[in-house]
């Protein structure tokens, strides 16, 4: 089977399922039959003398070749690592996955149970349908072969077919058509109109970053040329680097920077490319995919001539999600775009039997159901459920919908959170089924219910139980140790169908899963989610209430998370509002000091939302706000009214509708967060402090007009007419 794949430049996979030395003597057996030049274990226990990494640092793989790599299922299942180096293996190379027998795989004491082990439970109750899925997508895979120790073999079988053709291009310097295209459409985006930047996706293995690699060269030829190469790590360009430098022999690749003659590709890191903008002829963003949206959407807005490329279906399982939502900000920004997509492998054959069971196994190519499926279905066709995991296995189907929707809803899903959803003992599947098809899914964790002596460990910051977001901050964070004592369901993930956003399918979802706590006798739900004005006011049309904003800003969103709680019972809805109220109470100190950076907008979207009647300014500070907007004062004089009048008015919405979007987040940006000047001029679009301050008196002035206080009223025409017989002119 394996020469035959090979001949045809496929890869080939062999499992051997038994005892681990067994295993281990056969795959002796077999490498004699054979040979590699490239041999790498991936495991814990590795042979004496053998090239080895561990599943951890699988990632250090990115942009290496090899011929054979033996995966150590015993050293522990990490279906990231596995997506990860299978990728690295050339045409003609050998998969080698090392399990114990395929009856026991369900009582397997695998490693990868303890990271899925919430606090509460052993690993032993972490689920095995993952297993049950793998063995599935094994067996009925072709080009597979697995031996047993039993003595059974299956698969190994390779339907007759000639060796695919592939097309040469005219390019010499490429390996595919769809290269050689990518690369002339990058070298043309460097050369013709600014802001119409390229993007380059490809599924692994089909030479992007290669691309990236040759049209850099072919560039820094020209003298002068000044390119900026950025990822989320130096490690992960190595490739770009690797075919630049191959075509100009005369180049000098030293400390991440590649030099030809006065021309020069530098790498720079995305936080080092957003924060200070260089001169550049171009930048080359590769795995674009890993880095957040905001980093992706100043690159976008600070450099006009720019190439992308990602990963559509990578072990990241984050291209999708990338491709959806990084294409509205480009048709935003840069109506001119263009996207060349390579379909074409360049380490292996088109219809490669390793990468298509792989693809069936992570889940990498799941899709939606289609829009014409469902886009006509009415309410009372719709059935809210909860799955077992034993449904979701017998189902592949449903399975395939659920995750589908969840990758394009949620940045950088990756294939570790398919066995999340199936084993994770505490984590429940919630849908909305049409006909059949899955039209919304969440995923719904318990958590809390922790005894007085747990609970006041954790609000004291001694205990860091895993699993428990929900209860633990409201408990180390906020100080309140009835959080860990009481049970909550936390919503982790929710998704809608595209094709169906907007027409209350998420909102029914929620209202279904509160109901089904409230049955259950959980105190309250939650969730925590990267905060955006459109998701807050998502979130607060179901009831629930901010009760913290995360100080730091999410790995993968680049945006400050918001957790928000509802309460169910009446101890529950008792902690609600103590920890609502603490909220409101510390958010106005914090927009000062953690929360400087969050959008205003967002900020907006929160105090016009907040559940607590809102402090009202006192008659002096109303009129030192007038005589601001409609007198002489100074900013610096009256700042503590204006910060007060402005901090009553956004948290009351009624006050504020007056006001129009700008307004209201250049009062955040200068009154409530103090950011500085220059940066609220850039807000506000005008020049300097002076621009601004004229922009604060008519957003006060607009506050102030619509009061029904009489002394303010006569205040505003006593200051207007003592404005108009004089020639002074004050900002």
């Amino acid at each position: 089977m394996h020469c035959l794949l090979a001949d045809r430049g496929h890869r080939a996979t062999v499992v051997f399922a038994g005892d681990r030395d067994w295993g281990r003597d056969q795959l002796n057996k077999y490498r004699g039959r054979c040979p590699s030049d490239t041999l790498l274990w991936i495991s814990d226990r590795p042979p004496v003398g053998v090239d080895a990494l561990s599943a951890k640092k699988a990632r250090k793989l990115l942009g290496r070749e090899t011929d054979m790599i033996v995966f150590d299922g015993f050293s522990g299942v990490d279906i990231d690592a596995i997506g990860a180096v299978a990728g690295t293996i050339r045409a003609g190379g050998l998969f080698v996955l090392l399990m114990p027998d395929m009856q026991d795989w369900r009582r397997f004491d695998d490693p990868e149970r303890t990271r899925m082990t919430v606090y509460g439970y052993t690993a032993a109750e972490v689920g095995s349908s993952w297993f049950e899925h793998l063995q599935r997508c094994l067996l009925t895979s072709a080009g597979i072969l697995v031996v047993t120790q039993r003595g059974t073999v299956h698969g190994g079988q390779v339907a007759e077919a000639d060796p695919p053709a592939r097309l040469l291009p005219r390019d010499r310097d490429c390996a595919t058509i769809d290269q050689a295209e990518a690369v002339a459409v990058v070298i043309r985006s460097a050369r013709g109109h600014r802001h119409r930047p390229v993007v380059l996706i490809s599924d692994r293995g089909r030479g992007k970053s290669a691309a990236l690699g040759i049209a850099a060269a072919r560039m820094l030829r020209e003298p002068g040329r000044q390119l900026l190469l950025t990822a989320a790590n130096r490690t992960s360009v190595e490739s770009v680097f690797s075919h630049a430098s191959r075509l100009l022999p005369e180049s000098v690749l030293q400390g991440g920077r590649l030099s030809a003659g006065s021309s020069a590709l530098e790498f720079i890191a995305p936080k080092d490319l957003c924060e200070g903008k260089r001169s550049a002829a171009m930048v080359l963003v590769d795995e674009a995919a890993a880095l957040s949206l905001p980093q992706l959407h100043d690159i976008l807005t600070q450099y006009p001539r720019i190439a992308f490329a990602t990963t559509v279906h990578g072990y990241e399982g984050s291209g999708r999600s990338f491709e959806v939502r990084f294409t509205e900000i480009l048709d935003a920004h840069s109506p001119g775009w263009r996207q060349v997509q390579l379909q074409i492998p360049i380490r292996w054959a088109l219809g490669d039997p390793l990468e298509q069971w792989l693809f069936r196994a992570l889940l990498l190519d799941a899709s939606v159901a289609e829009k014409s499926a469902i886009s006509s279905i009415a309410p009372a066709h719709l059935e809210s459920r909860c799955l077992s995991k034993k449904e979701l296995v017998q189902q592949p189907g449903l399975l395939e919908q659920i995750f589908a929707l969840l990758v394009q809803a949620h940045y950088r899903t990756r294939p570790y959170d398919l066995r999340y959803l199936l084993d994770a003992p505490n984590v429940n599947v919630v849908v909305v089924l049409a006909e059949g098809s899955v039209v919304a899914t969440a995923l719904v964790a318990r958590e809390g219910g922790f005894d007085p002596a747990t609970a006041r460990a954790i609000t004291d910051g001694l205990r860091r139980p895993r699993g428990h977001l929900l209860p633990e901050s409201l408990g180390v964070h906020l100080g309140l140790c009835e959080g860990p004592l009481l049970r909550h369901d936390r919503i982790v993930r929710i998704a809608v169908h595209p094709a169906l956003r907007r027409r209350g399918l998420g909102s029914a979802l929620i209202s279904f899963i509160t109901q089904r706590s409230l049955d259950a006798g959980v105190d309250g739900i939650g969730t925590s989610f990267g905060a955006t004005p459109e998701l807050i006011s998502f979130w607060y049309k179901s009831g629930l209430y901010p009760v913290r904003f995360g100080v730091r800003r999410g790995t993968a969103s680049g945006i400050n998370t918001l957790l928000l709680m509802k309460g169910l019972s009446a101890d529950g809805i008792r902690l609600m509002y103590q920890a609502s109220d603490q909220f409101i109470d510390t958010l106005r100190h914090q927009l000062t000091d953690t929360l400087t950076s969050v959008p205003a907008s967002t900020v907006v979207a929160v105090l016009n939302r907040l559940k607590r009647t809102p402090v009202m300014c006192d008659g002096n500070q109303l009129n030192d706000a007038a005589a601001f907007a409609f007198g002489g004062r100074s900013y610096e004089d009256v700042v503590a009214a204006l910060e007060a009048l402005v901090w009553s008015t956004l948290t009351n919405p009624g006050r504020c509708a007056q006001l129009r979007s700008d307004q209201t987040q250049l009062l955040v940006a200068r009154l409530l967060q103090k950011r500085a000047w220059k940066d609220c001029a850039e807000l506000c679009r005008t020049r300097g402090r002076a621009g601004v301050l004229v922009q604060l008196r008519k957003a006060i002035a607009s506050i102030l007009e619509v009061s029904r206080n009489p002394a303010v009223r006569k205040e505003i025409i006593r200051l207007r007419d003592g404005r108009s017989g004089s020639s002074v002119k004050s900002v």
